[in-house]
């Protein structure tokens, strides 16, 4: 954790990005008061994501079998990795930040030629300790 500082809660969203669309979209957002709070909701919305985003192996288009995983199982590999939820956790509460990311091509517009880049990620919201009569330790100004 930085010094002069503590932790005041962990602001955890949702985003899709994609360059080729030149566009970014806030999936959804929150404030969650604990990294295994952060870390619940991150993995909720992980299944979330993966449901909307599943497609039957058979109906799978050629530029989807391009990608090695597809994101709706990168996803889920992540909620079900134990080990790494409590590393993961460990570095929240040390005050660094975390994420889960994949890319694959665009299932929401059906655009086949844009590839869509998905980002599940919390990072601890940093206040600076007051010391006596209100002065900053962190800005000694």
């Amino acid at each position: 954790m930085s010094a002069g500082r503590y932790v005041d809660g962990y602001h955890c969203e949702v985003v899709a990005r994609s360059p080729d669309a030149a566009g970014e979209w806030y999936v959804a957002t929150t404030w969650a008061d604990t990294p295994d709070d952060a870390l619940d909701w991150l993995h909720h919305q992980a299944a979330r994501l993966a449901d909307a985003l599943d497609v039957p192996r058979d109906d799978q288009s050629a530029e989807q079998c391009q990608y090695t995983t597809p994101v709706p199982a990168v996803f889920r590999e992540w909620t079900a990795d134990a080990e790494f939820r409590a590393v993961q956790c460990a570095a929240l509460a040390d005050g660094q930040p975390i994420s889960a990311n994949a890319r694959g091509p665009d299932r929401v517009c059906g655009s086949a030629d844009v590839e869509v880049l998905y980002s599940l990620a919390a990072r601890p919201i940093l206040r600076p300790v007051l010391t006596f009569f209100g002065s900053s330790s962190v800005d000694p100004r």
